[in-house]
């Protein structure tokens, strides 16, 4: 709501983000995962691929997301930023750690809260954006629905896709008719919550794949610790490979994502990560380019040498 689209953009959006709720619902009706998109191409050589990108791109993503609702959307600093810092660092810790999901039901009733406070009618009606990536970032906030199968759930909870695509898409629309003064609030609080959700869905992959939990969480307070030298520079350098790697694994898990009929709303999909990966590298500047090239290099590598099956080994004929 807070982006404030012109109607022909929040309609034109809504319609880009609608064959990835429809897809969704398709696959989780039929089957839920155990590893959310992963577990639609685990058989395939980019499987690996697909779960580093996704992985690397998430976990970047709390703390640099951190450091922008607190120093760029709140812009607080001083002693108050870094209380805020650290609280939320605590608080993403534990999300990570399997621990606290109960403070989700606040945050979430907070949230639906704000959207019926201190909104007025828009006197301007904002122009139609004349560049389509702009349509592709704003309808792409609904990619966080891909967030669904992520969680621990079963097929009869699918209805909660299409559910959550009709609110996104409510509050979108609603936001070209309607302004506040306190959207850079509300957009710190969507943010938080957002890494919240994030962290526990890292929480059940790291869980899924065996790993030790408390490694997670150690890196993640020293990606936080490390931002904190100078949190704009940090955010500026880590958004573009989390965002390039985003669009990376959804291109992928899309792909691979349903079979039959239902294949052309998977496609639709995966074509529109792969014009948001490709957009990622160009809109950046020569060193986000860089780090985009070495990063995904990088998970590619992993996923394809990680990735390879193990060959038994020949028994010794004595």
């Amino acid at each position: 709501m807070t982006l404030h689209s012109s109607l022909e953009d929040a309609i034109l959006s809504s319609v880009i983000a609608l064959p990835i709720g429809i897809s969704l619902y398709l696959y989780l009706r039929r089957s839920w995962p155990k590893i959310g998109l992963y577990d639609a191409l685990q058989k395939s050589k980019l499987g690996r691929i697909q779960l580093y990108a996704w992985t690397v791109s998430y976990f970047l993503y709390l703390s640099y997301t951190i450091d922008y609702a607190i120093f760029y959307e709140l812009d607080f600093h001083g002693m108050m930023a870094y209380a805020l810092v650290a609280l939320l660092s605590l608080l993403t810790g534990a999300m990570l750690l399997g621990r606290g999901q109960f403070l989700l039901i606040p945050l979430a009733i907070a949230q639906i809260a704000l959207a019926f406070l201190y909104w007025t009618p828009s006197l301007t009606q904002t122009q139609p954006s004349i560049d389509f990536l702009d349509v592709l970032n704003s309808s792409l906030l609904l990619v966080c629905i891909t967030l669904i199968p992520y969680a621990d759930g079963e097929p009869k909870m699918a209805w909660v896709v299409p559910t959550s695509l009709v609110v996104g898409i409510g509050a979108l629309l609603a936001g070209a008719f309607l302004v506040t003064s306190l959207s850079q609030i509300y957009g710190a609080i969507s943010m938080i919550g957002l890494v919240m959700v994030e962290a526990l869905a890292l929480n059940r992959v790291f869980r899924s794949r065996g790993v030790n939990l408390l490694l997670p969480f150690t890196a993640f307070l020293i990606s936080i610790l490390v931002s904190l030298i100078s949190p704009i520079p940090f955010y500026n350098l880590t958004i573009a490979p989390s965002v390039a790697l985003l669009y990376l694994s959804l291109f992928l898990g899309f792909a691979y994502l349903l079979s039959g009929a239902g294949r052309i709303f998977s496609w639709i999909s995966s074509a529109l990560m792969l014009y948001g990966l490709y957009n990622s590298f160009v809109v950046g500047d020569i060193t986000q380019r860089i780090s985009i090239l070495v990063v995904t290099l990088l998970v590619i590598l992993l996923g394809l040498i990680l990735g390879r099956p193990r060959q038994a080994s020949t028994p010794r004929v004595l």
